[in-house]
């Protein structure tokens, strides 16, 4: 089924809603807000933490809902890829709901991440398996801090809206590409960046559709210098290369897109190019949805009642959970 055409968006400075319609094949932004939240609004953590301050945060929320001219009882909400992560792992069998799946979900990702996974929510979906795994099935797991989750639900649902679901920024903007013409099989990939981190997603292009074969977050200390965050991006892009090679050795990767804060598209591409050893395209003028009255020279369209444009990458998930069918 098709979600909702708009989407709030939460992150550790601010709220955010974007409303779309679909006309000639893309999406027209008709409406978007951003709200600034206080610093220290949420607890800190390495999955993040609920807000500080419950009851502020529930009025932030509501004023937000309040001010908007679109009715909205229904929505997708996106948040960082550092509060819902991700993880693959292979599975022989996997029971079909209940409590037996929740068993077999959580022993999977003990094995696999450093975190308490008695607190963590977590959901999972199939995907391809990769060319000489060992278990027939592979899982694309994801997981947050319940206390997180739920508030977030909570908060929503007293301002009278009910959250159908919960996506990151990373998986939510893969929506949001247009299939560029790779062979049917190739790879695509997806670069984010964030203040304080980036996140990379490759999918394999099939029927038209992306699958992601691999998801990866990385966060960055305030204090790493230029040069070491450069060497480091440069790194993990040649370790995602050869992993791609080794372990998918049939799809080439046909291309890249990046979605980076204005002033920051030049370097990133330098350090993703240099990485990859392949050209990277902008979000801005690149493969994506056509989302007109978001600006941008490849768009040729003026805002919708002088609406200002949201940073590329939060318009691309926003946009991206809007196109996403998820099940009925």
């Amino acid at each position: 089924m098709a979600p909702p055409p708009h989407a709030f968006a939460c992150s550790e400075d601010a709220l955010a809603f974007a409303a779309f319609s679909r006309e000639d094949g893309g999406l027209v932004l008709r409406e978007y807000r951003r709200a600034p939240l206080e610093p220290g609004s949420f607890q800190q953590g390495l999955l993040g933490g609920p807000p500080r301050d419950p009851r502020l945060f529930d009025e932030r929320v509501a004023e937000l809902v309040s001010s908007l001219e679109t009715p909205v009882k229904e929505s997708s909400l996106v948040v960082p890829d550092g509060w819902l992560r991700t993880a693959f792992a292979g599975v022989a069998d996997l029971p079909a709901n209940g409590a037996a799946r929740e068993e077999v979900l959580r022993w999977k990702l003990k094995r696999l991440v450093p975190f308490r996974v008695d607190e963590l929510r977590v959901r999972a979906f199939e995907v391809a398996p990769l060319a000489g795994q060992e278990e027939p099935r592979r899982l694309l797991l994801g997981f947050g801090v319940e206390s997180l989750l739920g508030a977030l639900e909570r908060s929503f649902e007293s301002a009278g809206v009910h959250v159908g679901r919960i996506a990151n920024q990373g998986l939510s903007a893969l929506g949001a590409l247009a299939h560029p013409a790779v062979a049917e099989g190739g790879l695509i990939g997806l670069v984010l960046v964030a203040e304080r981190g980036y996140s990379a997603v490759f999918a394999r292009v099939a029927d038209g559709q992306t699958e992601p074969v691999l998801h990866r977050f990385k966060s960055f200390s305030d204090a790493l210098p230029l040069e070491a965050r450069a060497g480091a991006v440069r790194r993990d892009m040649r370790l995602t290369r050869r992993y791609l090679e080794d372990h998918i050795p049939e799809a080439p990767l046909g291309g890249v897109t990046l979605a980076a804060p204005e002033g920051e598209s030049a370097l990133w591409a330098e350090w993703l190019e240099r990485g990859l050893d392949l050209p990277v395209a902008l979000a801005d003028d690149g493969p994506v949805v056509e989302v007109r009255g978001a600006g941008g020279a490849a768009r040729g369209a003026a805002l919708q009642g002088g609406l200002e444009r949201p940073p590329w990458p939060e318009l691309l998930s926003l946009a991206g959970t809007v196109c996403q069918e998820v099940p009925g």
